[in-house]
């Protein structure tokens, strides 16, 4: 109830005298009595309770009753459903509930205010209404002049309220409650959330990406972007471009609070020996700038190209102070030419050490490109 007044408000004919003068009572306090936080009420306008209020209208008046009144929407708990249902007693008490992150607020139409008003001398104190309990804190709430007022805002998003029963109390009352604030978001993937009051932040675990939202009235208002997670295959390809890379990605784990795969990790570990050993092969190929290109591969035998031959690591031992006999000289070259010596081979005669040795010098220059075994037989009869 609203408003409600007793008496004679409006002009009208069966006035006689000082017709000009209206005469009305408040008797809210009546209404409220009968009606108030009810889905319905019937009353008689001429009963004693009307006309012991009336104090303002003379006899000759005929009066009546004007009330106003309005609907409650859901959300307001009346103290009478208790009395009919014992729902909201102590053994079974009201449990209002918000949102993770919002928090609910408590107002009281007090039927009891104009009591209080009229029975002041009566009355001892605020009569009491029930208690509001709100995790750890309970705190009780009473009667009080003022019709309209709040009541209470919570700590969290889950209150209890116990009211006491119509033998105790002295009014009804009807608590209104409605949530304030914005619910806790839900972050997209890799990502984190971070609130503070009616302000929050959102950012990406892998960039530095963040977004700022602001709490308007039940919504956040504000844009929320995408936080991808980094490619695992695309970052394990790089390991072998970059050893550095590698060693930046073993770190990922600490800083972005995410685990590798262990075949990852084992891959990287071990390519890491290969690769600082490619590039000692490659630093000592580029210190040696005379370094041959290409090496003297024996033409009837096919070489693998990673091992190759190397001639010049064999050098050709000294010559001899005292010329070599003729035999030997005859032998040595029959034998580096492939063939086996025979009569043929006496008439080769060495007249000259200097001869015989041009000879040795030029058939030792013309056969460089034969097998490695061959050179090695003629090194052991020179000597």
């Amino acid at each position: 109830m609203e408003a409600a007044t007793f008496g004679r408000m409006e002009k009208g004919r069966c006035i006689r005298e000082n017709e000009f003068i209206g005469c009305q009572n408040d008797v809210l306090f009546l209404a409220d009595k009968w009606c108030s936080g009810r889905n319905r009420c019937h009353k008689k306008v001429s009963n004693n309770e009307l006309e012991n209020a009336n104090e303002n209208c003379r006899s000759f008046l005929k009066m009546y009753l004007q009330v106003e009144y309005v609907c409650m929407k859901e959300g307001a708990i009346p103290s009478h459903v208790t009395d009919q249902t014992g729902c909201g007693s102590k053994r079974s008490p009201w449990l209002i509930s918000a949102m993770s992150g919002q928090i609910i607020e408590l107002n009281i139409i007090d039927f009891g205010s104009e009591i209080i008003k009229h029975r002041q001398n009566d009355i001892n104190g605020l009569p009491l209404y029930g208690y509001i309990i709100d995790g750890d804190t309970r705190t009780s709430f009473c009667c009080n002049t003022t019709r309209k007022r709040h009541l209470y805002t919570s700590l969290s998003n889950k209150i209890t309220i116990e009211t006491l029963s119509q033998d105790i109390r002295i009014a009804d009352f009807i608590i209104m409650y409605k949530e304030i604030g914005c619910p806790d978001l839900s972050p997209p993937e890799h990502a984190w959330y971070k609130r503070n009051g009616d302000q929050a932040v959102i950012g990406c675990e892998w960039s530095q990406k963040t977004w700022h939202l602001s709490c308007d009235g039940h919504s956040w208002s504000g844009v929320v972007g995408n936080c991808s997670e980094p490619d695992l295959l695309t970052s394990y390809l790089r390991i072998k471009q970059d050893v550095q890379k590698t060693m930046t990605i073993q770190r990922i784990p600490s800083q972005g609070h995410y685990d590798l795969d262990p075949n990852i990790e084992m891959a990287s570990m071990l390519y890491l020996p290969y690769k600082l050993c490619e590039e000692q092969q490659q630093q000592g190929t580029l210190s040696n700038p005379h370094r041959p290109t290409s090496y003297l591969i024996p033409q009837d035998e096919v070489v693998n190209e990673l091992t190759p031959i190397r001639i010049w690591e064999r050098p050709l031992p000294d010559l001899p102070d005292k010329p070599l006999a003729s035999s030997t000289v005859a032998t040595s070259i029959a034998v580096r030419s492939g063939r086996t010596p025979g009569d043929g081979d006496e008439a080769v005669g060495i007249s000259d050490v200097r001869d015989s040795t041009a000879v040795q010098r030029g058939q030792l220059d013309t056969k460089l490109l034969e097998p490695s075994h061959k050179c090695e037989t003629l090194s052991q009869q020179l000597v």
